[in-house]
């Protein structure tokens, strides 16, 4: 009986073979599982990386897209309108007559249009946009704002590093100076590119700078441009090798409301006529 029970025993050689094979077994399938986590880390980044490339255009493009240049057509109206047409005797101004002749003057409350500007250069862009939320119903804010971009160094969050980062600047009340003002919050980290072009009806090419206010260029002196182009990268470090993603848009501003005068307009009482997309 004992002969019988040696049979069906293992051997020390098969033991040790079976334990080799589960351990080969063993070592491939975390090595697997290593680089599936790997991969999967990798691609969770990727997928971050363009995800926050993506969201940041949209930003972008939401702005630019509802740019806001005001140009007041009924003003332009009743300007024409108080005109007097030429070989007609221009009528005496009377007082309403409701009011006499010793009474102090009417008070006239004074119109100020908003000023709304585009400046922008190859590097950063600030404008006025209809793209805003208004969160608070007593929020004192008008119903247009000023918006810029630019580059500027900012400490990563993830990682004790600075990197070059996207700064959206937002500032409620519209005053003189499109460029200044507001709060800035970060859009974007790992900034390695980032380039603005612009483009109008006044214009064959691609420009690196675009002014309404101070710039030498007189044919786009209150005239915001027709289209933007927006040229952003960035680049990250994963696993010691640097991944650089990038992406290029060109954003048409919807309604740009650029008054032109067409040959004989204005003298004679012809509001301008708008230009841009629809």
């Amino acid at each position: 009986m004992d002969h019988k029970l040696n049979k069906k025993a293992f051997t020390l050689i098969e033991v040790v073979l079976a334990i080799s094979i589960l351990a080969t077994m063993s070592v491939l399938v975390a090595m697997s599982l290593g680089n599936a986590l790997k991969a999967r880390t990798k691609i969770q980044a990727e997928l971050q990386d363009v995800s926050g490339l993506r969201d940041a255009i949209k930003i972008m493009r939401a702005d630019l897209y509802q740019a806001y240049n005001h140009y007041d057509f009924e003003k332009e109206i009743l300007d024409a309108a108080k005109k007097p047409t030429p070989g007609q005797p221009v009528k005496p101004t009377l007082p309403p007559p409701w009011t006499n002749p010793g009474d102090p003057p009417a008070r006239e409350n004074k119109r100020e249009d908003p000023k709304t500007d585009f400046v922008g250069d190859t590097e950063q862009v600030n404008f006025v946009t209809l793209n805003n939320g208004r969160f608070l119903a007593n929020d004192i804010q008008a119903d247009f704002v000023e918006v810029g971009y630019a580059l500027k160094a900012c400490k990563n969050l993830t990682k004790d590093t600075s990197s070059q980062c996207l700064f959206r600047r937002i500032q409620k009340i519209v005053d003189a100076d499109v460029t200044k003002g507001g709060t800035e919050s970060v859009l974007l980290e790992n900034v390695k590119e980032f380039k603005l072009r612009y483009t109008g009806e006044s214009k064959k090419d691609w420009q690196k700078d675009w002014k309404t206010v101070g710039g030498q260029d007189d044919s786009v002196k209150g005239i915001f441009p027709d289209a933007v182009e927006i040229t952003l990268a960035i680049e990250r470090e994963l696993n010691g090798k640097k991944r650089e993603y990038s992406l290029q848009y060109v954003v048409p501003l919807h309604f740009p409301n650029n008054g032109t005068k067409k040959p004989g307009g204005g003298a004679n009482g012809t509001a301008p006529t708008p230009t841009g997309g629809q």
